[in-house]
């Protein structure tokens, strides 16, 4: 009886002991899974944002903004728009919340943009002045995400390598 009572605690041991390993296989690769989701959701944010901006660059330049070539370039930026408006639902959708927290001021901030590169015809060096606090804004973003990746923080004042503000952004 003693064997069979040993026998049959084992093979309960043994179950219990296989649940808990399949039960933290489970967890860990619904972190990973998480965890390169958030990433990949970032990553496209940043590049929505870069062909957006780019797109906002070739809007501002143009002297006319009623003619054949600016209604080229207002195509080209619908399209743009379409990948941005994407890219920022898949980060509220999986992103974390110090992640999803940046995106309303980064979208709030992509619509100022437009609305100055609209109001008139900018130089290169105008134009720039007027993207600064964007590209602050993407490098608190990428921080953040390179945080909540697992990488180790960087210190990034701004997206553009051009902005020499005197304000860094620091990544904790």
């Amino acid at each position: 009886m003693e064997a069979v009572l040993g026998s049959l605690v084992g093979g309960v041991l043994a179950i219990a002991g296989g649940l808990l390993v399949a039960l933290a296989t489970v967890r860990h690769e619904r972190r990973r899974w998480q965890r390169d989701a958030e990433l990949k959701a970032a990553i496209d944010l940043l590049s929505a944002l870069q062909s957006l901006v780019r797109r906002l660059m070739n809007l501002a330049y143009l002297e006319d903004k009623r003619g054949d070539e600016a209604a080229a370039a207002m195509a080209d930026y619908r399209e743009a728009t379409i990948a941005w408006n994407s890219a920022m639902y898949a980060v509220l959708l999986v992103g974390s919340p110090a992640s999803t927290a940046l995106v309303p001021d980064l979208d709030r901030e992509v619509d100022r943009l437009w609305e100055r590169a609209m109001a008139r015809r900018w130089t290169r060096a105008e134009f720039r002045e007027e993207r600064k606090s964007l590209g602050q804004l993407a490098a608190r973003y990428l921080a953040t995400n390179r945080t909540l990746s697992g990488h180790d923080g960087i210190a990034l004042r701004s997206l553009w390598t051009w902005d020499e503000s005197p304000a860094a952004v620091t990544d904790r």
